[in-house]
């Protein structure tokens, strides 16, 4: 069994030094639809950044999660990754993609509008079969992540709230042709609202960090050369990559020459680095509508809550840092929250109920 053992560079951070380049550092991977295959590669990768100290924040696509689920000897290889540090996050093609991942919560007609518009697709790009909304994906994507649940998300679309995980605090975003993209300090932003067919999503407050996408050795010579560039680099607190599985498979060395550099340089995941971060975003606490569907009562001072609702529900409670505590699966009404005993503090309540899904913060006691 291998384990991350940070240099102490990156258990330190930032506290009391000054730095003459950024003093976090993260990688992520997008695992693409269409190349759940490459699950054997996958484990190359996360077993050369393990060996080096270097944690990989790895967004899955709704095809790996599904690869995943299926093959328990990949679930567990997952698990083991988690436990020596790497972070599960979730990546999505949106309609705007070209080579998008068939899920959206976009209505049909919008869809099919985007889709055939060459100016906003291009011709090249094939026109895609809808095999349903997002929530498959979420539902599907929980028993994956695990503790990583209150989660990083990494998605290509136009108006990106139409499919965001709803209570995703952490998002990740950037460039494949600006290296500058690689250096930047974690910010807030507010995606939507977007309105389209009568319907309404957002707006979702994210902590963000952006990153540049590499994929040979001359792209990772030009990250090297702005960190190295004092006179750029000391004005960002992070420093950030991406890459494919695919491209990993194509020629390992890139994606090699960048772990053995930046090994030992405040290397975190993105979620390690965001919850550090002065966003001021902790968690995204949404009830979509006007009408709440899940009615919460007291039990009794210091005793704990009481959920109602109408059908069955998936239920959740998570700590304030996002590690789930407690679930309950296809139950009716009614359920006790366990609140009794556990110290005082902010939990999130996440209800998916048959017509919503529902999250609440809730100050205990």
């Amino acid at each position: 069994m291998k384990w991350l053992v940070f240099p102490i560079a990156c258990v330190l951070g930032s506290v009391g030094w000054v730095h003459a380049q950024p003093s976090q550092s993260f990688f992520v991977v997008h695992c693409d639809p269409g190349y759940a295959h490459l699950f054997p590669k996958l484990r190359q990768m996360v077993d050369y950044a393990t060996d080096k100290g270097v944690p990989l924040t790895l967004e899955l696509s709704p095809q790996w999660v599904d690869a995943i689920l299926d093959d328990p000897r990949k679930l567990n290889a997952v698990r083991q990754w988690q436990a020596l540090g790497h972070e599960i996050g979730a990546h999505h093609h949106g309609i705007y993609h070209c080579f998008w991942d068939s899920l959206t919560n976009y209505p049909i007609d919008t869809i099919w509008k985007v889709r055939g518009d060459t100016s906003l697709v291009p011709a090249r790009c094939a026109r895609g079969v809808y095999r349903g909304t997002l929530d498959s994906f979420y539902a599907r994507l929980d028993r994956v992540a695990g503790d990583s649940l209150l989660l990083t998300w990494g998605s290509s679309d136009q108006h990106p709230e139409v499919d965001l995980y709803p209570f995703v605090p952490y998002r990740t975003d950037g460039s494949r042709y600006d290296v500058r993209r690689a250096f930047s300090n974690p910010y807030v932003v507010t995606h939507g609202p977007y309105r389209a067919e009568g319907k309404t999503w957002g707006p979702y407050t994210t902590c963000q960090i952006d990153y540049y996408f590499i994929d040979d050795r001359n792209k990772v010579d030009a990250v090297i050369a702005m960190y190295e560039d004092t006179a750029f680099s000391n004005g960002y607190e992070v420093v950030g990559v991406v890459t494919h599985v695919f491209n990993f498979a194509r020629d390992p060395m890139y994606f090699r020459t960048w772990v053995d550099f930046i090994s030992g340089k405040g290397c975190r995941t993105v979620r390690q680095i965001l919850r550090r971060a002065p966003c001021g975003v902790t968690r995204n606490v949404v009830v979509e509508g006007k009408e709440k569907v899940l009615k919460m009562t007291t039990e009794g001072e210091g005793e704990g809550v009481q959920l109602s609702w109408l059908g069955k529900a998936d239920i959740y409670l998570y700590d304030s840092m996002g590690r789930m505590l407690w679930a309950r699966r296809g139950v009716r009404a009614p359920v006790s929250l366990p609140l009794h005993g556990m110290p005082s503090g902010v939990y999130v309540l996440l209800c998916r109920l048959e017509s919503r899904t529902e999250v609440r913060r809730i100050l205990w006691p």
